[in-house]
């Protein structure tokens, strides 16, 4: 059964555990007899005394075994990689017994070959770990998740936040990958993929979003000297290659999107000359840097199913993961293109090149085997599996780990991060091992020796293997007596261990250190809040040890110096509405931050441009689109619609998604989409007054014909849109067989000023059918759907290239048109209608009513349905099937009885053969 310490003893242990058991029995009846007075010896105590030598035998056996299942329980600690515990069950074996060799011996070994870790800094953080990356000497990246995500870049030298990523509310970092020396950097956070600074965090550009089935470490490659990156995105739903300039983002060339049936990529590896991509059927694609020059597929010889993979850093090899089938788990396999090995798919080396996090990377991906992991976490323990290791244990649980040659740092759920030290085992030396038993003072050096090294104790009493503070480390480091130890284990030499744990002193961040990231949380948590808002959100946070002036806002005081209460500054004097006084305030706000912003988002409020002026010429690193936001306002009050709407694109950024790919630091206190939407409208109202309303009357269309031919109209809302106008204007205005000269020039202006020129000569052949001139609308029709590309035409275009057909006299090439539509457009119930109607006219019933029955199974529009049942009364009717007409006019009576009635044929603009065949069913 289960021991107290939680280990189900080996045979070799449970006898010793029933010798003890025995051993222990005596000792106690022993011990129970006791001599009464000097004088006198009563039998028991003669007895007892006569038993003296077998008491102190047996306590000798007693105090052996003891030590002896000790050390039993120390191997099968030792055997679960915890050398920590074993030591510290061996130190109490050897105060059991001190003479125990057994002990002693494998306590020697313990320290001879396993590494120890010491914490030797914390810094703690006031959101969960995401992710971690280091350089040598002193720098390191720790992606913060929760709620907001942000990344900081701490210099660990000065102990300091240097940097830190525009904050995200909502979304979580995928992944953080590193070019070269650390100078740039690919951070996937949520949809946006950003290529940043590494040092400055500031983002390059936008790489567009990762596909999902990619694991982005293995994927998103820099050029070993830095000055080229690619990376995989998704555009229109398919995957899409990009090799870019890292300085500028700029993308130097582009893949052809890959099928849908493609391979999935697994990893990319970039030099000068090319991109090359691994698939998972073994497969390369080779895509030149130089644009001029051929991408290529290279085929693996021999049929394969990658699963993962990770190229090495020459490119020359790549490690993957090969499925085995369904019925044996993966193995791994290096492929190599050339005979050469640089060392970096070793696996220390892969340790130090990618660290470890619970999003997709090479860790739970192509390494996931624990059979030959060099590491495994498992809540708040890291074992190190490559030879033997103290497990790294936290607090809380780790969430994300990086590796150094002598270093493994930790990230925890609640924040924390901590720096170990790895400590080298001491060395080997000639002399022999120590024979004789240890004294109470080896004890008590090697019990500190125990709580320096492994950071536990073993409680006898409760068989529990506490820890100890880090703090209580040192000074158990500082007081144990090495030359001692030294002297307990003379074949090991103790001088670099105890020189290291001289020089650790543990340390943590400081409240001061983490000022720019509260400044960049909060000011992210309060974008678009009133001021007492802020405040109330500011006394919450205040327990975090903020700078003088938050806790200034936070008391209410005002000393004209706190950035924090800047901006109710500003508030107050904007609501004075003295001109002079908004445009001091304004200077004295500076180039950015609290004051600043709100100042801008006032001015934009206003109906004063002046004030937007003085905003913009104050502004220093104002985001592009809060100044052309800035620009277009102020245009506007001063009555100048062109220059205040045409910049604006045809579809209007949206003020979250441009906040998420760009660093707004000093400008993200003021909530700006109001004023964008205010010019958005403005937009809005103009196209408007250009717009064909459904169901037009002469007069509406007369209006807004008189306002394209404005020229002020199209310098207000820019070429673009007034190409867009021209062509929707067209296609309504074409229906209106008088207003069909409008239609012509309407088109003709779209196309010139670049429109599309499928719809305006849609628009044009419209006019013309709708005139009844179907000679000239019928080859604009035939063209449509032959000359132009498939995306660009519509259902419309066959059924009215159909129709023209028949009225030229033509009903075999309308027929045609029909069967190529009805192929084309196969779950169009609407085409389906129109071919039916088409062929009935044609005379083609019999493919009427298999149009129309095709139809029938796809779905007609629901405003159409009682045409189509009537039309398939018809049909039906005409090809001798009148069970089958009775049904679908009972259906058509049924929606509304009026067509039971002969009155309603005279409603009907049909040919008359069709009127006289439905009137049949009637009474």
């Amino acid at each position: 059964m289960p021991s107290r310490s939680g280990i189900t003893p080996t045979a070799p242990t449970r006898d010793r555990w029933h010798r003890l058991a025995a051993l222990l029995a005596m000792a106690a009846l022993v011990s129970s007899c006791k001599p009464e007075s000097k004088t006198t010896v009563p039998p028991a105590a003669e007895t007892a005394t006569k038993q003296a030598p077998e008491l102190a035998a047996a306590t000798r056996e007693l105090a052996a075994q003891l030590a002896a299942a000790r050390v039993d329980q120390a191997r099968e600690r030792l055997a679960k990689k915890l050398p920590g515990e074993a030591l510290a069950l061996l130190v109490s074996a050897l105060r059991a017994d001190p003479a125990s060799h057994e002990a002693l011996e494998m306590a020697s070994k313990i320290l001879a070959e396993t590494v120890w870790n010491f914490p030797i800094l914390t810094l703690a953080h006031p959101q969960p770990v995401g992710q971690l990356a280091f350089a040598t000497p002193d720098a390191l990246w720790v992606n913060l998740a929760g709620t907001t995500d942000t990344t900081v870049r701490w210099d660990l030298a000065t102990r300091e936040i240097t940097r830190v990523l525009f904050p995200e509310n909502g979304v979580t970092t995928r992944a953080m990958i590193f070019g070269p020396e650390r100078k740039s950097m690919v951070i996937a956070r949520g949809p946006v993929t950003l290529l940043c600074d590494a040092q400055t965090l500031k983002p390059v550009c936008d790489l567009g979003p990762l596909p999902d089935s990619v694991t982005p470490t293995a994927t998103v490659a820099f050029s070993p000297d830095g000055l080229l990156m690619a990376h995989p995105t998704i555009t229109h739903a398919k995957l899409v290659w990009h090799i870019r300039d890292v300085a500028t983002g700029e993308s130097l060339r582009l893949s052809d999107p890959a099928p849908t049936d493609a391979p999935r990529p697994l990893a990319a590896f970039l030099d000068r000359g090319k991109l090359r991509i691994l698939h998972a059927d073994g497969s390369l694609m080779e895509m030149p840097v130089s644009p001029v020059e051929a991408v290529t597929s290279i085929p693996i010889p021999e049929p394969i199913a990658l699963l993962d993979a990770q190229f090495s850093t020459d490119g020359n090899a790549v490690l993957t993961l090969v499925s085995q089938g369904p019925h044996q788990p993966p193995a791994q396999s290096i492929i190599s293109y050339q005979d050469v090995d640089d060392g970096s798919l070793d696996l220390t080396t892969l340790t130090t090149r990618f660290p470890w996090n619970l999003q997709p990377n090479l860790w739970n991906g192509l390494m996931r085997d624990p059979e030959t992991a060099p590491f495994a976490v498992h809540e708040n323990s890291l074992k190190i599996l490559t030879g033997t290791h103290a497990p790294v244990v936290t607090a809380s649980t780790i969430t994300a780990a990086a590796f150094s040659a002598d270093h493994v740092i930790t990230g925890e759920e609640n924040g924390n991060v901590i720096v170990h030290r790895l400590l080298t085992p001491p060395a080997a030396t000639a002399a022999e091992p120590r024979k004789d038993a240890l004294t109470s003072d080896d004890l008590a050096a090697l019990e500190l020796l125990c709580e320096a090294l492994a950071g536990v104790r073993h409680d006898d009493r409760e068989r529990t293997f506490p820890r100890i503070d880090a703090t209580v480390r040192v000074v158990a480091a500082g007081t144990c007596d090495f030359d001692g130890i030294a002297k307990i284990f003379p074949t090991l030499d103790f001088e670099l261990l105890r020189s290291t744990l001289a020089g650790i002193s543990p340390d943590a961040s400081t409240p001061a250190a983490m000022i720019p990231l509260w400044d960049r949380l909060a000011r992210a948590d309060f974008t678009g809040k009133s001021w007492p808002d802020i405040l109330t959100r500011s006394a919450a946070l205040a327990g975090t040890s903020w700078h003088d002036g938050l806790a200034a806002a936070v008391k209410g005081e005002d000393n004209g110096k706190s950035p924090w209460l800047a901006g109710r500054r500003i508030e107050k004097t904007f609501s004075s509405n003295d001109d002079a006084a908004i445009l001091t305030a304004i200077a004295e706000a500076g180039g950015n931050g609290p004051a600043a912003a709100t100042a801008l988002a006032l001015a934009l409020k206003s109906e004063n441009p002046e004030w937007i002026d003085a905003c913009l010429e104050s502004a220093a690193e104002l985001p592009n689109l809060l100044r052309q936001i800035a620009m277009s306002r102020a245009a506007w009050l001063r009555g100048q619609r062109a220059k205040a709407l045409s910049p604006w694109p045809e579809e209007f950024p949206k003020m979250a998604e441009i906040r998420s790919r760009q660093d707004w630091e000093g400008w993200e206190m003021a909530d700006f989409s109001p004023a964008l939407e205010a010019i958005r409208q403005n937009v809005l109202d103009e196209l408007v007054a250009i717009e064909v309303p459904e169901s037009s009357t002469p007069e509406q269309r007369k209006a807004v014909a008189e306002r394209l031919e404005d020229p002020e109209t199209i310098a207000t809302v820019g070429k673009p849109r007034f190409a867009l106008a021209c062509m929707k204007a067209a296609l309504a205005f074409s229906a209106h067989k008088e207003d069909s000269e409008t239609t012509f020039e309407l088109a003709n202006t779209a196309r010139k000023l670049g429109a599309p020129a499928e719809p305006c000569m849609r628009a044009e052949a419209l006019a013309l059918t709708a005139m009844g001139d179907y000679q000239k609308a019928h080859p604009i029709w035939i063209e449509l759907i032959t000359e132009h590309p498939l995306e660009t035409q519509i259902p419309g275009d066959y059924a009215e290239a159909a129709y023209t057909a028949f009225e030229n006299a033509d009903p075999q090439q309308a027929m045609t048109i029909l069967t190529t539509g009805m192929h084309r457009y196969p779950q169009d119930g609407n085409f389906a209608l129109r071919a039916g109607w088409v062929a009935l006219l044609t005379g083609n019933s019999e493919r009427g009513y298999q149009f129309l029955q095709a139809g029938k199974r796809i779905g007609f529009p629901e405003e159409k349905q009682e045409n189509a049942l009537a039309l398939l009364t018809i049909a039906a009717a005409m090809n001798n099937a009148y069970d089958d007409a009775t049904v679908y006019f009972n259906d058509l009576v049924r929606l509304d009885p009026v067509w039971a009635e002969l009155k309603t044929l005279e409603t009907l603009e049909w040919p008359d053969e069709l009127k006289s065949v439905l009137g049949q069913f009637m009474r």
